[in-house]
Order: structure tokens, then sequence, then C-alpha cells
């Protein structure tokens, strides 16, 4: 499926977009890279639009839930949300299911009003290098990456037995570490006299 969506996107990289807002650039690239996706309707069987990630495709028993991740390469600092560590369990405790994030790299060009593609790299969940992940305190836990800034390293090295038993370990210290900060909190409180 990795192999069939790279194709796809392929054709989009290096290509010069006319912008109208600057605000509209994430949300135009983002349907671009959905819809070279939806052209891959008839290689694959099912496909539904905006459930978890940004499609689901359903293809031999197998389930993919695909997101489509921007960074604006002008910007220093970005820190995108990937997905509950919640979700990420119950996806991935099946081996049927995938997570595949589409990491589009662009730059904006303000005087001619253009946008560029300058790289897509397609990557499963298990591929993202810890060394850059987080989990924060968002709802139960949300996995994000620190900072896009030094750009991404994958590790297709990495199976999902092993990048799942991280996330674990990760999960159950981010909550220890939740679970003390209430507990200091709540004590300031019984404190009080």
């Amino acid at each position: 499926m990795i192999t069939k969506i790279k194709n796809a996107l392929s054709s989009i990289i290096g290509v010069q977009y006319n912008i109208g807002a600057i605000e509209e650039v994430p949300s135009s690239l983002s349907k671009m890279c959905k819809d070279k996706i939806l052209e891959l309707q008839d290689e694959i069987i099912e496909i539904e639009h905006n459930p978890i990630g940004d499609i689901e495709i359903t293809n031999e028993d197998q389930f993919f839930i695909i997101d489509v991740k921007l960074q604006d390469m002008s910007k220093v600092y970005s820190v995108p949300n990937l997905i509950s560590i919640k979700k990420a369990k119950d996806i991935l405790k099946n081996n049927d299911n995938h997570i595949i994030y589409i990491f589009v790299e662009y730059e904006i060009d303000k005087i001619l009003h253009k946008t560029i593609i300058r790289n897509i790299r397609v990557q499963t969940i298990e591929s993202l290098d810890w060394s850059y992940l987080a989990i924060q305190n968002l709802g139960r836990g949300q996995l994000q990456i620190k900072n896009t800034a030094d750009g991404l390293k994958f590790n297709n090295d990495v199976d999902r037995c092993q990048w799942y038993g991280e996330l674990k370990d990760k999960a159950i210290e981010y909550y220890n570490n939740l679970i003390l900060k209430i507990t200091e909190y709540k004590s300031d409180w019984d404190d009080e006299k």
C-alpha cells in the first residue's frame, strides 16, 4: 500500500501551485494529497473519508488509516499532533491494521504567490523514531512530534512489536508522571488551612 501511495503522490513533488490566501495553503495541499490517493480507488477495495485519519482504506483484509501532516519549511518550529495514544493502542493491537503518515514539506513564495511541494514521505507509525516523539497532556495522552525543525528520521528496521512496546512503556511513564503531578496539585489544596 505504501508503494502505491508513494507512486500516486510522486507527481506533485516539485510542482508550483498558485495559492490564494496563505492560510488556505495547508487545507489545499492536504486536499491535493487526498485527491491523489482517491485516484487509486480502482486499485483498492474501499475508501472512507475523515473517520480517524484523513482517509481510511480497506484492502485485502488489511485496514489502513492515512493521515496527511504538513510542514511549512519556512517555519523553524512545528509540533504536529499525530494520534491519541488510546486510538493508536486500539488500532495497532490488530496486526491487520496500519497507521500511515504522509509528511508533506512545502515552501511558500509570497512574492510569486506560489506553493512548492519539496518532499513527500510516506511512512508507517512504527517507522517514527522515538527520539523526536513525545506524549503530551491532551485528553488521555496525545502522541506528538516534539519538533520538526531538525527534520524527521525514520527507522524502517523497527518492527511493530518493538515500536508498540516502546509506546506502552512511554504511556505508562506518562500516566505515572501525571499521577505525581495531580497528587502534587491536590496536596497544595490539602495543605491549605
